[in-house]
Parts: C-alpha cells; sequence; structure tokens
C-alpha cells in the first residue's frame, strides 16, 4: 500500500513485475503528492490486471472507491497515464476526508506564514519554484498542492516534492539552483524534500496569500490586482475541481468522476474558508513577483 499525501491507496493484483513500486519513482512525485509506503486503512483499492495498454474497465464508488485496470509498469515517456489515473482518483478519496488537491499550484512558507501561487500552464510556476530554492525558501510544493480548510482557515499539508525547470532561469535571473538530473529535453530535475519541508508539512502551513500568476521572462517589473467578489470563488473552483473533473489528460480519457454531498460540502467549506485569504493577480517577471509576495509588497 502507498500514502498520496494521506490518501491510502491499496494496490491488489498482479503486482510481480514492479507496478507498486514504480509510483515511488522520480517521475510519479512529479505529479503526485508525498507519496510513500503506508499502513493502515485503504482509501481506494485498485486491482491490476498487467496488459500492454492502460484502459480502466470497472470502477466502484462508495466509502472505499475501487477500481480494475489494465496496464504495463507506468514510466515516463512510455506508459505516463496510470500516474495521471492515480492522481486524478486520490483526488477524489481526499475531497472524501477533507484534503483538497489544488492542481497546478506552488506553496511556499515564508517565515511561518504559507503563500500559494496559482497558474495555468507556462504562467511561471517552476520558475517561481526556481527562484524559491536559489532564495533558501522553505519550497513546500511544485506542481501539486494538497490543503486542509481548518476552523481558522486555510493549511497546506501536502504537495508534491520534485521539480522540473528550464535551465534557462539561472542564466536569466543570475541565479544558482542545485539539481540531480536531467530530462530528455534539457530540463533540470530537482528533489526538494527536506527535514524543514517535512515538518512544516506534518503541523501544516496556514495560507495567508494567494497569488494567480501571469509573469513571463520578458516582462518588466511586477504589478498586482485584487481578486474580488465572485470570481473569487469562480478562481478557487477551477483548481480545487480540475483534478476531479478530469481536466489533467490522460489516454485513452480521464474518468468522470461524482462529486457527492459529502466532496462537495468539503469543497464548499474550502471556499468559504478563502474568503479570509488576501487574492491577487500577478503580472510581470518572476523575480520580482517573487520578493514582492514573500516581502509582502503588494
Amino acid at each position: 500500500m502507498i500514502s498520496i499525501s494521506g490518501v491510502n491507496i491499496d494496490f491488489r493484483g498482479e503486482l510481480d513485475d514492479g507496478f507498486e513500486e514504480a509510483f515511488l519513482g522520480t517521475f510519479p512525485r512529479r505529479y503526485l503528492p508525498d507519496v510513500s509506503q503506508s499502513k493502515g486503512g485503504a482509501h481506494v483499492v485498485i486491482d491490476r490486471f498487467k496488459g500492454n495498454k492502460f484502459r480502466v474497465f470497472s470502477v466502484s464508488y462508495g466509502k472505499v472507491d475501487e477500481y480494475k485496470i489494465e496496464s504495463p509498469v507506468p514510466s515516463a515517456y512510455l506508459n505516463e497515464s496510470p500516474v495521471f489515473f492515480l492522481l486524478q482518483v486520490a483526488a477524489r478519496a481526499g475531497a472524501k476526508i477533507n484534503r483538497t488537491f489544488i492542481t497546478d499550484s506552488v506553496a511556499l512558507e515564508v517565515d511561518g506564514r504559507g503563500i500559494l501561487f496559482l497558474g495555468y500552464p507556462h504562467s511561471g510556476k517552476s520558475t517561481i519554484s526556481a527562484l524559491a530554492l536559489a532564495n533558501n525558501l522553505n519550497l513546500l510544493s511544485t506542481e501539486n498542492t494538497v490543503v486542509e480548510a481548518r476552523e481558522d482557515g486555510i493549511y497546506v499539508v501536502g504537495g508534491t516534492s520534485v521539480l522540473v525547470y528550464d535551465p534557462r532561469v539561472e542564466e536569466i535571473y543570475n541565479v544558482s539552483v542545485p539539481y540531480t538530473d536531467f530530462t530528455r529535453s534539457g530540463y533540470r530535475i530537482v528533489e526538494v524534500n527536506s527535514e524543514r519541508r517535512s515538518k512544516s508539512l506534518e503541523k501544516g502551513v496556514k495560507v495567508e496569500l494567494i497569488v494567480v500568476l501571469h509573469t513571463a521572462f520578458n516582462f518588466p517589473g511586477a504589478s498586482f490586482s485584487p481578486v474580488t467578489g465572485r470570481k473569487i470563488k469562480k478562481t478557487l473552483w477551477y483548481f480545487a475541481t480540475s483534478l476531479l473533473k478530469g481536466m489533467d489528460y490522460y489516454e485513452p480519457g480521464p474518468l468522470d468522476l461524482p462529486i457527492t454531498e459529502e466532496i462537495m460540502a468539503n469543497l464548499n467549506n474550502l471556499l468559504s474558508k478563502a474568503s479570509s485569504v488576501r487574492i491577487v493577480e500577478a503580472f510581470g517577471n518572476h523575480k520580482d513577483v517573487l520578493l514582492r509576495s514573500i516581502n509582502d509588497e503588494i
């Protein structure tokens, strides 16, 4: 059994080829938050059969969601679908236990306060993450962030721990980021997990600022615009439900996961707590947006 940020996945069936262990590798951890070996009660049961391609051929939703799949061992470039399938089903199981998987997000801790950066693809999240590491900031999440709605607000309790970034960041912004490997296309890979990060996530980091990114290398300076009114919930709803709705495409096609009353109640609670968090849109270059955000100069 493995855990994805507190969501326990029980694999059964034909597993003698390393299928389960493959999800602990570098590529899956780029997208799956805080993957580790686990014990305890299962939130999801996946019965796996060996095959030459990935498909889901049986689904049963309940207190424990159950899936029957056919799949080769997951691997980068060759068979990535099981990773995104697992992310989607873990997001649904997490939503039932008040753990919301926020897609396309980066989370930082600065002097005990949490900053959550949200951004559509190619809006600057990876560059913001690389600059955060270059400035020795506590990077809590690099791609998908897990948050929990508590009595006094929203807390980051999990996130992805592998960063892939464009090496141009170092040249353009004159910084140095320690990296461990390369992708096939030359992007750099960094393992961001640390004792400091683990301790922060164990207790949770309260989110005090949410920044929706619109950044690029050639933008001058930085400017910020408050997100107000209906747009607050509309924006957060997109990032909080994208994984549930299968917006993160994988072949042959994402599942259409039902949002139950229980899940809806937890999501509405999250949106309600978000009303007390300052939310802004940021425009400009990555460095200025990051520095002004962490120094609270918005």
